[in-house]
């Protein structure tokens, strides 16, 4: 997913969003961000505690719109589904 869809999609959401990743059937939180190994290409990566959608869009404001959004296995983000059960939304990325 590149980041200006990315951006496109999230910008009316509540900048308190959680940021999930799904690998197979596990929701795993994303707490940073790191570049890929072409350095022109974003890394998510999973860790204790899930970043917000401000803090994520904050971190990624000086990058190219045409960056690209990978899991940390370097495996394409494609798309999210939000999750609404929970106090704060989960936007979980796919």
């Amino acid at each position: 997913m590149k980041l200006n869809n990315f951006e496109e999609l999230t910008q009316y959401m509540s900048p308190d969003s959680l940021i999930y990743w799904q690998k197979e059937t596990e929701i795993l939180a994303i707490s940073q961000i790191n570049y890929a190994p072409d350095h022109s290409n974003i890394l998510l990566v999973p860790g204790h505690y899930a970043m917000s959608l401000s803090q994520l869009t904050t971190r990624l404001r000086e990058m190219s719109n045409n960056t690209q959004l990978f899991s940390e296995t370097c495996q394409p983000i494609f798309g999210f589904h939000l999750d609404l059960t929970h106090d704060k939304p989960y936007i979980i990325l796919k």
